[in-house]
């Protein structure tokens, strides 16, 4: 991700800022809630919302800077929620605050993280962008319990992918979506990039290594375990071409040629 981050870097900072700021008490827990939230996360939510807002020769306002963090603030939120679920015991190369702490302040942090999104989508005066952010937490909420009660069990590929759309890519879809909202874009061109970037990345990222020991641990069945690797590699490639005949649509730039470079970069 590093390749495409220096083309809105300074805007990325900004985010950074966001979060390193959040927080003005000092104590063992939201310590490390600051910790967690600032280390090692490559941000793909804002670096495509950022890059599609560019490409599309948009400026980033204050008001963006604030929906941006919002988003990255609630991803936050539900992976502190998730390490709970999994009982996991590491992120990011970290102890995870469910297995240093335990899992009521894992929990606890999660709630708190979302109290702090809502105020920056609060700030923004905007009802339309509200809903389609309580809309996108409903799914991803939804999406996990559906994944939770459906685990050792087989689904069907049209499960796995309407719980991955709810716990990721609905999430990619309202930034997008809000961002043109901001920017005066085509709401629905937006989403739908949003959604498919969404539904893409998440099938990459079930594909790793890691990600299919631990949902195979977790009993989590994914599209590898589904229709196998073979019919899994050419799902992906179907969200490929279609991100791709979008972007195709678009102003040709640098901002361009970087989704188009970080769409191939997901073997």
């Amino acid at each position: 991700m590093k390749n495409f981050k220096f083309l809105v870097e300074v805007d990325l900072k900004k985010i950074e800022k966001h979060l390193c700021d959040l927080f003005n008490i000092n104590n063992d827990v939201l310590n490390d809630l600051n910790a967690f939230l600032l280390g090692n996360s490559k941000r793909i939510r804002s670096l495509v919302a950022l890059l599609y807002l560019k490409m599309n020769e948009k400026s980033i306002s204050e008001s963006v800077i604030n929906l941006l963090s919002a988003g990255e603030i609630i991803h936050n939120a539900s992976l502190l929620h998730d390490d709970v679920i999994d009982n996991a015991e590491c992120r990011r190369g970290y102890v995870t605050m469910s297995h240093k702490f335990n899992s009521k302040i894992s929990i606890l942090s999660g709630d708190l993280l979302l109290s702090y999104a809502v105020n920056y989508l609060s700030s923004l005066e905007n009802r339309d962008i509200l809903n389609i952010f309580i809309n996108a937490t409903k799914l991803m909420s939804e999406a996990e319990i559906n994944q939770y009660i459906k685990r050792n069990n087989d689904i069907k590929i049209q499960e796995y992918l309407q719980i991955i759309y709810g716990k990721t890519a609905s999430l990619f879809e309202s930034i997008i979506k809000s961002c043109a909202i901001l920017t005066n874009l085509d709401i629905e061109k937006a989403g739908e990039f949003g959604k498919l970037f969404g539904l893409l990345f998440q099938i990459n990222n079930d594909m790793s290594e890691d990600s299919i020991k631990n949902d195979r641990i977790n009993g989590v069945k994914t599209s590898v375990d589904i229709v196998g690797i073979e019919k899994t590699n050419a799902l992906k490639d179907n969200y490929k071409e279609k991100v791709r005949a979008i972007l195709e649509k678009m102003p040709d730039n640098d901002y361009k040629m970087a989704l188009k470079d970080l769409v191939n970069s997901l073997w």
